[in-house]
């Protein structure tokens, strides 16, 4: 049986589960934000086990592990006083125990090899040695060294979030996302601001397009994704518009960029991923940066791709 760790609100669960029962594929949906009035865990002689809505099960009762998109666990009664969250430690630490009891490769992805190839700069270094074009990066709080960087590509630069690509508010403000964004001149006369926090720049690509590539154990899915700004360049962001002007083609990578790939797969040790590249009009590929539990289920309903038939593929043979 396949072990879903995710949430209540996870629409790529909900998509990819409805395509799990048409496949008789056997599975346990977990969504730890409210899994805690379900559950009861046991740890006794050695074995431990969990309890679901009633049924009991063993860690070898599972043959696979989607790591989804899971949430800290919640009570329904909780309070932010000391005692509740140390009981929400304490169930945490026990449902993280029977988890350990489940072998590393039956996990998609383990949790472990999610966190090591989730920093944007290591990933830069790493996909560099393993065979990608990458831009030329800097991080800085020096207004000299960013201005020297300006000068350098002549201008074509571009600053982007490492972390938290969003200004989460209270209930009564708006949120706010942050975007890739072309760095002007008018951006580097003032740089005050710059020494209060690292941040990233890189050499701006000229874009022919986007591509975004997902790799599902040995399958990887390639699309282009093509939408012009006014100046009718490749839009610097293409998640601008909430994406509603943007053209798909599925391509098939070269040769070299699939090799790079499974290589930088190999070494984080990820079965899954999403891998954002950019390709440039003389025809480079570059790698921007890989997101080791991306979003995938909009390229199956937005471009025709059908990326559900390779998580049925690895599932159903764990299965058997």
């Amino acid at each position: 049986m396949l072990l879903v760790l995710t949430n209540s609100l996870d629409a790529t669960a909900d998509y990819m589960l409805s395509h799990l029962l048409k496949a008789s594929v056997p599975f346990l949906r977990l969504d730890t934000d409210s899994a805690l009035s379900r559950i009861a865990l046991s740890y006794q002689d050695g074995k431990p086990a969990l309890k679901v809505d009633g049924h009991w099960y063993k860690p070898n009762d599972f043959t696979a592990v989607w790591y989804r998109r899971p949430e800290r666990l919640l009570l329904c009664n909780a309070t932010d006083t000391p005692e509740g969250k140390c009981v929400l430690d304490e169930w945490s630490e026990a449902l993280e125990g029977f988890l350990a009891h489940i072998p590393a490769a039956q996990w998609m992805n383990y949790p472990a090899a999610n966190a090591q190839a989730s920093k944007k700069l290591e990933q830069l270094s790493m996909a560099h040695t393993h065979g990608f074009l990458i831009p030329e990066t800097i991080v800085t709080q020096d207004p000299e060294v960013l201005r020297n960087f300006f000068n350098t590509h002549n201008g074509e630069i571009i600053v982007k979030p490492m972390g938290r690509a969003s200004v989460e508010r209270p209930d009564d403000g708006c949120d706010s996302l942050i975007y890739t964004n072309r760095v002007r001149g008018s951006d580097i006369e003032d740089l005050t601001d710059l020494p209060q926090c690292p941040t990233l720049f890189q050499q701006a690509i000229r874009k022919v397009s986007d591509i975004r590539i997902t790799v599902v154990d040995a399958d990887i899915h390639a699309v282009e994704l093509i939408a012009k700004d006014a100046d009718g360049r490749q839009r610097c962001d293409i998640r601008r518009n909430n994406m509603q002007d943007v053209a798909y083609r599925m391509i098939d990578l070269p040769a070299s960029a699939k090799s790079a790939v499974r290589n930088l797969m190999a070494f984080y040790g990820l079965r899954f991923a999403a891998i954002d590249m950019a390709k440039a009009e003389n025809d480079q590929w570059y790698f921007l940066e890989v997101n080791p539990n991306g979003q995938w289920a909009w390229l199956d309903l937005c471009a025709g791709m059908t990326i559900y038939k390779s998580f049925i593929a690895s599932f159903s043979k764990e299965a058997v």
